[in-house]
């Protein structure tokens, strides 16, 4: 009898014990267990939710640099402000401002600025080629900033379905949280430097 007692008591004991020895359970049962799905870091980066009209989210696009890779505006996006530089080649103040890149790229760097520069046309007045944005990068000394082969296509002057574009170079100024803050028309190293800190300071 004693031998019968202690079996049941064991099987007993065991059977309350392992209740909570059952596989646990995942998914929504268990929130510690359910996936979670991370945010894109841009969602408005579709063509519904940009324009390149002033306090809109500036559309992204895709380039080849001076190297011979794609590159991105919201490549750039979580790092700090972008100074979005659209240039012809045969263009003198445009000249004058790529000889000032590199110094503008290396003063900020600590602000985490990006100095991005997107050709429109070669001499020739054409697109230009990956051979025509390390040219233009070597003449001017331009070794930690992007060079784009942009062109004509990336223009409209709407600001809807491309940047407006009436001189040459014509500066964007493009805050921490991608939103297009103000733009400069022609070159002048003082005016882009105030604009710099302003747009820092967004």
């Amino acid at each position: 009898m004693k031998f019968l007692k202690w079996f049941i008591s064991g099987m007993l004991f065991a059977s309350i014990g392992c209740s909570a020895c059952n596989p646990t359970p995942k998914g929504d049962d268990n929130p510690e267990e359910t996936a979670t799905v991370e945010a894109e870091p841009y969602p408005w980066a579709t063509w519904e939710d940009c324009s390149q009209v002033e306090g809109d989210h500036p559309c992204n696009f895709t380039l080849q640099d001076q190297n011979g890779n794609d590159v991105s505006l919201y490549d750039f996006g979580d790092s700090g402000p972008i100074i979005l530089d659209l240039s012809a080649m045969w263009c003198g103040p445009c000249n004058s401002a790529a000889s000032e890149v590199q110094e503008v790229q290396d003063k900020y760097a600590s602000e985490g600025l990006t100095y991005m520069t997107v050709l429109i046309e070669n001499y020739n007045g054409e697109a230009p080629s990956v051979a025509d944005c390390k040219m233009w990068a070597d003449r001017w000394g331009i070794t930690s900033a992007p060079v784009l082969a942009g062109s004509r296509d990336m223009i409209d002057h709407s600001g809807q379905e491309g940047w407006s574009l009436s001189s040459w170079p014509t500066f964007y100024f493009i805050t921490s949280d991608m939103v297009y803050y103000a733009n400069m028309r022609g070159w002048s190293a003082s005016y882009l430097d105030q604009m710099i800190q302003q747009t820092l300071a967004q």
